[in-house]
């Protein structure tokens, strides 16, 4: 999760968008499946030039944080830390 937030994760004023337009709409929806099962995240399907990404919610991101830090180099932990 950390490898990909930081390659193809985008920071969001709400949140992370995880840029998954190469996957089918299937792939993607399974994808939002575990992530919402295994580690109970906020996640949603949002469409960039008509193409699925993966949108995962500010509260979330702040719930597995601490889990991402120690995987995440200091030029990217901009991507899951936002201000109030």
């Amino acid at each position: 999760m950390a490898h990909w937030i930081c390659c193809d994760g985008t920071n969001t004023f709400n949140g992370i968008t995880l840029q998954t337009q190469s996957f089918t709409l299937k792939e993607v929806v399974f994808i939002i499946n575990v992530l919402i099962v295994k580690f109970d995240l906020n996640c949603s399907i949002h469409y960039k030039r008509g193409s699925p990404t993966i949108y995962i919610s500010v509260q979330s991101i702040n719930k597995i944080r601490p889990f991402l830090l120690p995987y995440i180099c200091d030029s990217m932990k901009y991507k899951i830390i936002y201000k109030n």
